[in-house]
């Protein structure tokens, strides 16, 4: 109908609605005859609306004529939804205008009336005015000098002008994390990485859709990539050993090349990141030694030369968490962060050997780049409620990029636009759950994990990143979690112990130890491992066990609470459990992934693994626990929990899946864990207009 109330008054587009009236033909919407200001997004949103109003237009249909097909996340739709909202005065709850139908979409609800306006028309005086050769003379030069007045003003304001941020598109929608986007060269396509955590595939992104393809790796195993120049792609990967490698790719068959040139190797680094300069063709990789502490360093190499170290010092006080190249000069932007929480971004001159330091934060920010001039730096805030942002080094002001309601994580890409970014998140939420039900948990809307029974009262213990960033909560049966201790901002937990007495707390990350008292909320011990932690357990009320790797070997330590090394198991084995049911037993991982059954005394004698008496085969696990001579096993990948019962051999008793993701701990036969409830990870696209 109003279709057809349209075509009937072509000469006079105006529309009515409630209080407002809106001039098709100007797009200027106006109330109580003064104009409304929209943005050109509003102001395609409000004409879709008085097309079809009282009908119900869901989110797919406003992406196909707002964004013309483009996918946004919907935060931005219901963003413009609130916009156009506000400028209409317009109230969610009881709409006169806008409203909300759960689950469909929206509807505009009121009436619209095409009327009638008249135009102003010029009168008999001023049109022989106009006509006079003398006046038509002079309205002419001044109409000019005015155009062209106004196009300096406009040039002038849009060369000192920043561009304005707020949409975003979406341009991925599956499975999988992604990282490390490389744009190819004199390209608006990039190329990406999606690791499911069983393998990792390569894919193109037109930077526009989420329509991207799978590429053809021609067998290869690519860890990341690190640049597409000079119609060649540089990635980090293995080729028989860890390196960095050139190959063809052919963006017309979406194919990697089957040749491949070594252009350096890891050596005996572990590799945190790696980014190319092509100005002089020269790869910067941020690393440390395997088996030395989490102290990265810069190395740089160029083609067919080995990796050499630069001479980089930004003060005791600060640890290299990631690193960026200008793509105007030979700058490194470094990442740090401090002892007491901070970070810091500092530039790096290798030709000068000088460090600067750019600006500081008090929170943890993870990854810090250059924008695309260099006179400022984009970075992502601390979680939970992470943003893109920019900030200018001169002015110091901030601006807001993006924000997607998703967790942003490690990836920040600038586009070849000179405006835009390419950006990934990487948003996991997990709660701590009942393999069977028991009391109502306590968890948040992030990360809760690594739950731990209390052996001498009820209720558990776990890490939580509800503060924003890893802390010990207790929770007793149907109450709040409280907070135990407070862990200082820059510590990074992976898992959790607590002694048999309940009078420690045994925190590891892959480098170092904290021993947290469950009663004094300020002692808080630790010490360095050299190598690479990764399993512990409790034996006793004062003795705990660490497997550590060292030169691709895993040894079993033995510590007690003033956290010295007062034991070492034989390289035949690789963990010690214990039955707190059963303390008079121990049982002993074998490196060939055989249980052998131990006593307390043998953790201090050279035992080997032909002295004891195997029970049986273990098959691929992640971890293991036992309690009442039943072992519980989680499988490699945490989808399933099989239990066995232990005795002269393992007897298979039970499988059932299970999503065991950051630990879980068995108490009576109960089992509590860390699972997935919400997993996304995508790539994403700042649209700047």
């Amino acid at each position: 109908m109003l279709q057809r109330k349209l075509k009937k008054n072509k000469t006079m587009p105006v529309l009515q609605f409630g209080d407002f009236q809106f001039d098709i033909a100007l797009s200027r919407l106006t109330h109580a005859h003064a104009q409304v200001s929209l943005d050109p997004r509003q102001i395609a949103l409000l004409t879709y609306f008085l097309q079809n109003p009282q009908r119900i237009i869901n989110r797919d249909e406003l992406q196909t004529h707002i964004w013309q097909g483009v996918i946004v996340t919907d935060n931005a739709i219901n963003k413009l939804i609130a916009n156009l909202r506000k400028a209409l005065r317009d109230d969610a709850k009881e709409p006169k205008y806008v409203q909300t139908v759960p689950k469909l979409g929206y509807r505009f609800v009121c009436d619209v009336t095409p009327i009638e306006v008249e135009r102003a028309k010029p009168n008999n005086q001023s049109q022989q005015t106009v006509n006079s050769p003398q006046f038509s003379n002079i309205w002419v030069v001044g109409t000019t000098v005015f155009i062209i007045c106004t196009f300096i003003f406009w040039l002038i304001q849009s060369s000192s002008s920043d561009p304005s941020f707020g949409d975003t598109n979406t341009l991925t929608r599956f499975h999988g994390l992604k990282h490390t986007p490389v744009f190819i060269e004199n390209e608006n396509n990039f190329l990406f990485i999606n690791d499911t955590h069983r393998n990792k595939t390569v894919w193109l992104s037109d930077s526009n859709t989420a329509l991207p393809q799978q590429i053809n790796q021609s067998g290869r195993f690519i860890d990341d990539l690190i640049s597409h120049y000079n119609g060649k792609l540089l990635y980090k990967g293995y080729e028989q050993e860890c390196g960095w490698f050139i190959t063809n790719f052919n963006i017309k068959s979406s194919q990697i090349g089957k040749h491949v040139e070594q252009f350096t190797l890891c050596g005996n680094l572990t590799v945190h990141s790696s980014k190319f300069n092509e100005r002089n063709e020269t790869l910067y990789v941020l690393a440390h030694p395997k088996k030395q502490e989490h102290l990265n360093q810069l190395y740089h190499a160029q083609l067919g030369q080995p990796l050499a170290l630069l001479s980089v010092d930004l003060g005791e006080n600060w640890r290299i968490v990631a690193m960026d190249l200008s793509q105007l000069d030979n700058r490194v932007l470094f990442t740090a962060h401090s002892l007491d929480g901070k970070s810091g971004a500092f530039s790096y001159d290798p030709t000068l050997n000088e460090v600067k330091k750019l600006t500081e934060f008090e929170t943890l920010v993870e990854h810090i780049v250059w924008d695309h001039n260099a006179q400022g730096v984009v970075f992502i805030t601390q979680a939970p409620n992470s943003r893109l942002m920019h900030l200018d080094l001169q002015s110091n002001n901030t601006q807001l990029l993006a924000n997607v309601n998703e967790r942003l994580c490690c990836n920040i890409v600038r586009h070849p636009n000179l405006i835009d970014y390419v950006f990934t998140s990487s948003d996991i939420n997990t709660d701590i759950k009942w393999l069977s039900a028991n009391y109502s948990l306590d968890n948040s809307s992030v990360i809760d994990r690594e739950p731990v029974f209390a052996n001498t009262k009820e209720g558990h213990y776990f890490l939580s990143n509800r503060s924003g960033s890893s802390q010990i909560y207790y929770q007793a049966p149907n109450k709040h979690a409280r907070l135990v201790t407070e862990l200082a901002k820059n510590v990074r937990v992976d898992s959790m112990a607590l002694s048999n007495d309940d009078t420690f707390l045994l925190l590891r990350d892959k480098h170092r130890l904290w021993l947290v008292s469950t009663k004094d909320e300020v002692s808080i011990n630790n010490t360095f491992i050299d190598g690479y932690a990764y399993a512990e357990h409790w034996l006793s009320n004062t003795l705990f066990s660490v497997t550590v790797k060292q030169h691709k070997v895993k040894h079993v330590f033995i510590f007690n609470t003033q956290m010295q090394k007062i034991a070492q198991l034989q390289d035949d084995f690789t963990q010690i459990l214990t039955d707190p049911l059963d303390p008079a037993t121990y049982y002993f991982v074998g490196s060939e992934g055989k249980l052998y059954r131990a006593s307390p005394e043998q953790i201090f004698s050279p035992t080997t693994a032909q002295q004891l008496s195997a029970i049986g085969d273990l098959p691929e696990f992640s971890r293991l626990l036992i309690e009442d001579r039943i072992l519980y096993v989680v499988s490699r990948y945490g989808d399933t929990l099989s239990t066995y019962k232990i005795g002269d051999t393992l007897q298979f008793l039970s499988k059932q899946p299970i999503n065991v993701y950051l630990g879980f701990d068995v108490k009576n036969g109960q089992v509590i864990y860390s699972g997935k409830t919400h997993y996304r990870s995508e790539v994403y696209r700042t649209v700047a207009y």
